[in-house]
């Protein structure tokens, strides 16, 4: 079996928002709860990397301009 390709940071961040609206507009259960607070903390993670490598790239090519 292939390994789970990641969502792109637009996805994530949206999946993120879409766990976040949940929690704020309905009451949840603390099995469903638990289980989105766990994947919200993956994708946030996600998140921070993607933009974190983002970040090393820019800095690459203001350093090959400069």
């Amino acid at each position: 079996m292939p390994p789970k390709k990641s969502p792109s940071f637009k996805d994530a961040l949206a999946e993120l928002e879409q766990i976040a609206d949940k929690f704020e507009s309905e009451e949840v259960d603390v099995e469903t709860g638990l289980k989105d607070f766990e994947r919200g903390l993956e994708l946030a993670a996600l998140c921070k990397k993607k933009l974190s490598e983002l970040e090393v790239r820019v800095k690459d090519i203001q350093a090959k301009l400069l």
